[in-house]
């Protein structure tokens, strides 16, 4: 692994005679090449997370779509029958023209208007369902295709960290090895130098330090919080059915922190906001576990965490920086 060896780069760095600031330029170098890879695998992690609700929402049009043509397919026998009862109605009221076969003939044509119009609706609906699952599918195979171009580019910059540690490694071993043929020669005597006057020896004013740069927000990063935002929004708007608490308590419980307590907004959609730590992260929320990267500029930032409690067979974990919020339009 990259990070094992980088570990070994830092050790034979540091006994460089004279090249500090080259070693620690470099490191700078990989640090940063280091941080892109895991905005990578952030970016990676919430395009699953979106796949993740694509899918559930083609688990609900699964089911609707399944209920409305079982629907459509009873109206259809219905109007079959109408259909028959009107031909029958007609024929005996040709044959005997009464009042009674009057009254039976208005009565199968409303009957046959009326289950017309049923097939009508149920067809509608049929295709309304069908165009959003379809749309859903196009959807979910773009995000797929994005995932896999994801992928790609985290092979290609895992690489990109492997070759610069193992260049790092060798310009470390070769230093070595120099320092060690430097330490088997014959020292020279080194003439004596003048003892350092009081102007020498005072200290010099330190620099003043440069202003921070600002914060740059990685693209992937603000599309994805745009959409988050726009479907919770969405969801939010309706006041129809904003449903009630799921669970009596729902905490955030992080690898190496306490657990955080969820605000419960509507709709089973819960939000906190929690700082985070670097690295590789287990958050856990209730029985589920859930596995994230935080890059390791966001040691430290506060999180924005929602849990979309919908489908709890497979429920998910949102998660963005409370700082991307100002990058908003």
């Amino acid at each position: 692994m990259a990070v094992t060896r980088y570990c070994s780069l830092l050790m034979a760095g540091v006994v460089i005679f004279g090249g500090v600031g080259a070693v620690a330029q470099t490191q700078a170098s990989l640090t940063a090449e280091k941080n892109r890879l895991a905005r990578m695998e952030q970016s990676l992690e919430n395009r699953m997370v979106e796949i993740e609700d694509i899918e559930n929402e083609l688990l609900s049009y699964e089911y609707k779509l399944e209920r409305a043509k079982e629907s459509l397919g009873k109206a259809r026998t219905h109007f079959e029958e109408s259909r028959r009862e009107l031909q029958q109605a007609e024929s005996d009221h040709q044959q005997k023209g009464d009042s009674d076969t009057e009254r039976q003939l208005s009565k199968a044509k409303h009957g046959f208007a009326m289950a017309e119009r049923g097939v009508d609706s149920r067809n509608r609906r049929v295709e309304f369902i069908q165009s959003n699952y379809d749309e859903l599918r196009t959807r979910l195979s773009a995000e797929q295709k994005a995932v896999t171009q994801s992928k790609n580019r985290i092979s290609g910059q895992e690489e990109k960290v492997e070759q610069m540690v193992n260049a790092m490694l060798a310009k470390a071993e070769a230093a070595q090895r120099t320092a060690a043929a430097a330490r088997s020669v014959t020292p020279v005597s080194k003439p004596e130098l003048p003892a350092p006057t009081v102007a020498a020896a005072a200290p010099q004013e330190a620099a003043p330090e440069a202003a921070a740069p600002a914060r740059e927000v990685d693209p992937d990063l603000l599309d994805y919080v745009k959409r988050e935002r726009a479907r919770l929004d969405k969801l939010l708007a309706d006041k129809s059915d904003e449903g009630k608490h799921t669970f009596r308590s729902l905490e955030l419980k992080p690898s190496r922190s306490d657990a955080v307590e969820f605000e419960f907004l509507g709709h089973n959609q819960y939000r906190l906001v929690a700082p985070v730590e670097a690295g590789r992260q287990t958050y856990k929320v209730n029985t589920w576990k859930f596995r994230r990267t935080i890059p390791a500029d966001d040691d430290g930032e506060r999180y924005v965490f929602i849990f979309d409690g919908r489908r709890l067979s497979r429920p998910r974990l949102v998660m963005y920086p409370e700082y991307v919020l100002s990058q908003l339009d």
